[in-house]
């Protein structure tokens, strides 16, 4: 069964946008101190969120939930 995307009550430390639970996964994976959005890990990594989530399926094995 596919993972559902959950929305948390919490906010992206740099752009402000409402972070979900992909977001939290990734913060958590990459080691970073305070939680950020995908959309702004992807800009600090200088790339675009689709290659970004290509690279994280490549060498993590992970994939964001169906629906996002």
């Amino acid at each position: 069964m596919a993972q559902k995307i959950k929305w948390l009550d919490e906010n992206c430390n740099l752009c402000q946008c409402r972070l979900n639970s992909w977001d939290a996964r990734l913060s958590k994976i990459l080691a970073y101190k305070i939680p950020v959005c995908e959309k702004c890990m992807a800009k600090e990594y200088g790339m675009e969120v689709e290659a970004f989530r290509n690279r994280m399926e490549d060498y993590l094995g992970i994939r964001p939930c169906l629906g996002l």
